[in-house]
């Protein structure tokens, strides 16, 4: 339960970050309201209720999509739920949904005209990589703390999963499929004034965050405009690659025995990577109209070849199929990369 129940916890909480049907001080008050109430805030939880009642969309024409509407509608049931949870389940929950709503107040006040922008000017740009590391922390790194931390809490024989360095693994798996994020759907996130690219990383590629923004309508026609982003488009990827590397270890540290723990440990790693590799192959996100995604005859191939090797071992053979998969794609991507200036 503690798992389903933290994912619809944080759907919820993400719906009301990225829902432009209120404005942003309400917004920040409603997830003020609900890490109060997670952590057993009686009179939080009633002014959550009060404030979901009085300021929820009446129908979806009013810019909230039916399953959403009913998800907040039940939000203080999943909140009692919570509360009356297993202590050291509630717990685990509780720290993650608040790291959560903790990056989502962050983008909040860090992105003050989200959703409405028109000028290149209103753009904001994260700072620094650390910004960004802090950024794919809040948002993902968290999810993959709280999950090994609960296989560890679950299922007998992984106590070993609450060390730091499975951890950090764990972290990073999360990080990695944040940053896959960043980089694909990175034209979009320009279009509402977000720019997860951080000043450093442009600026050493000669580029600015309102440039990006500009080229979301017309892509760069000059060949040296357009070799900077693909230089850029390269430093992302460079930067996931290495978090790729990182969470590589959490998913070989899982049993062959727990097959499902594995795979969903796996799948999401391998999509990314596919995706990843994908937006190198495109050159630059800002170069299609459309973020890139993997066909779904691929997907189905991942699925199918992932499973199979790891039924394999499962049945006593060793992990070399499986890590000859990943250094196939993890490799690919790296040749490619490597003739980026």
């Amino acid at each position: 339960m503690p798992m389903g129940l933290s994912y619809l916890l944080a759907r919820a909480a993400d719906t009301v970050a990225d829902t432009d049907w209120l404005p942003p001080e309400t917004r920040l008050l409603l997830l003020s309201e609900l890490s109060a109430a997670m952590v057993g805030d009686a009179a939080a939880l009633c002014r959550l209720c009060f404030l979901l009642r009085e300021k929820l969309p009446a129908s979806s024409r009013q810019g909230l999509a039916d399953s959403e509407r009913t998800l907040l509608s039940v939000l203080p049931d999943c909140v009692d739920l919570h509360l009356a949870s297993k202590e050291t389940d509630r717990a685990l929950v509780s720290a993650v949904l608040l790291q959560l709503v903790t990056g989502m107040q962050t983008d909040l006040r860090r992105f003050p005209a989200a959703g409405s922008v028109e000028r290149a000017e209103q753009v904001v740009a994260l700072r620094t990589r650390a910004d960004l590391s802090e950024y794919t922390y809040f948002a993902a790194g968290c999810v993959g703390e709280f999950c090994a931390r609960l296989f560890a809490s679950h299922v007998p024989g992984l106590s070993g999963l609450r060390s730091s360095e499975a951890l950090q693994r764990g972290c990073a798996l999360g990080e990695v499929l944040q940053m896959t994020n960043v980089v694909r759907d990175l034209a979009q996130d320009l279009k509402i004034g977000r720019c997860y690219v951080p000043e450093d990383m442009l600026s050493a590629r000669g580029l600015l965050a309102s440039q990006l923004f500009e080229w979301t309508k017309t892509p760069p026609q000059r060949e040296t405009d357009r070799a900077a982003l693909r230089g850029l488009t390269a430093d992302l990827l460079t930067h996931a690659l290495a978090l790729v590397d990182e969470a590589w270890p959490f998913v070989l540290a899982l049993p062959a025995r727990h097959l499902r723990l594995r795979l969903c440990s796996a799948w999401p790693l391998f999509l990314a990577l596919d995706t990843l590799t994908l937006v190198e192959q495109a050159g630059s996100p800002l170069f299609w109209p459309h973020p890139v995604r993997v066909s779904r005859s691929s997907v189905y191939s991942m699925l199918f070849s992932t499973t199979a090797t790891m039924g394999q071992a499962r049945l006593g053979q060793d992990d070399a199929q499986l890590v000859r998969l990943f250094r196939t794609r993890r490799d690919g991507l790296e040749q490619r990369l490597g003739k980026h200036p």
